[in-house]
């Protein structure tokens, strides 16, 4: 299985590391010390040195990314995720990589926006992503909503990933929405937005539970 996916493995590699060339060809070009952490403003409040944020960060993202593709397709299951939610997984960090440095070297280089919208607005897009294709995964052991009660009964998984997809898409709109009407990525757009996080990984556990209480397990 590893084998069949090494091309995919080795082209989202490699994308992880395109900041890491950018930085390197540009590196005589940016500060000794990078910006690592925005505030809620926008601005940068914490640095880290060039070396770390070119090479270190990047090698990283690259790791977590391989070992998550790795896992997952070592799982019995794997061929029930789906086409689609599958590809997902691979391009999750990639995207997260380049959406993050594209932020981080701009502001590096001096130009100046929120990059805490620009994160936040992604974010929204990837839970709107995720909400759709979260319905077409089927029972797995390492991608989806994977409750107690839902991995054990095909008929909850279904149940819950439906419901849950629904959640995510609504809670993507809503991330969306706040990062496009704040002028500043405030202190209550980001109170706002970890509420609405939490609702909604209680609600889906919630309703996996209930569903569970009124169906019962399905004995294997």
């Amino acid at each position: 299985m590893l084998k069949k996916y090494l091309p995919l493995i080795i082209i989202s590699s490699l994308v992880i590391l395109l900041p890491m060339l950018f930085g390197l060809i540009f590196w005589d070009k940016l500060p000794e010390q990078m910006p690592s952490h925005f505030g809620f403003s926008g601005e940068a409040d914490g640095y880290t040195s060039r070396a770390a944020a070119v090479i270190g960060i990047p090698l990283v993202l690259l790791a977590g990314h391989v070992l998550c593709v790795s896992i997952t397709l070592i799982d019995p299951k794997r061929k029930n995720i789906g086409k689609k939610p599958l590809t997902l997984l691979f391009w999750i960090i990639p995207g997260v990589s380049l959406i993050v440095f594209s932020a981080m070297y701009a502001y590096a280089l001096g130009y100046r926006f929120n990059v805490s919208l620009v994160v936040m607005a992604a974010l929204g897009v990837l839970m709107i992503l995720l909400g759709n294709w979260l319905p077409k995964c089927g029972l797995n052991y390492t991608f989806g909503i994977r409750t107690a009660w839902a991995l054990s009964d095909e008929d909850n998984w279904r149940a819950t990933h439906r419901f849950g997809g629904k959640v995510f898409i609504a809670l993507g709109i809503l991330t969306v929405i706040l990062a496009l009407l704040s002028i500043k990525f405030t202190v209550v757009s980001f109170v706002l937005m970890m509420i609405a996080d939490v609702l909604a990984c209680v609600a889906t556990y919630v309703y996996s539970y209930v569903y569970y209480v009124r169906h019962g397990r399905k004995e294997e």
